[in-house]
């Protein structure tokens, strides 16, 4: 899950167990399109993953 900084201008009321926050929709358009940059990424790598493993073990020979 990605961390999110918000300007604390933007908070209505907190307590305990969670925030209000009252956001322009600029805002959460921007960080609808960054997570979804960052959920792309996660998946390109999930399905590279078997790959890079296999490079990371030649590498790992060639310096041995």
């Amino acid at each position: 899950m990605p961390l999110v900084t918000i300007p604390k201008r933007y908070l209505v009321s907190q307590d305990e167990e969670s925030m209000v926050l009252d956001l322009p929709d600029s805002v959460l358009v921007s960080l609808q399109r960054d997570y979804g940059k960052v959920k792309k990424a996660k998946g390109i790598l999930k399905h590279q993953k078997e790959a890079m493993l296999a490079h990371l073990d030649v590498v790992r020979e060639e310096w041995e």
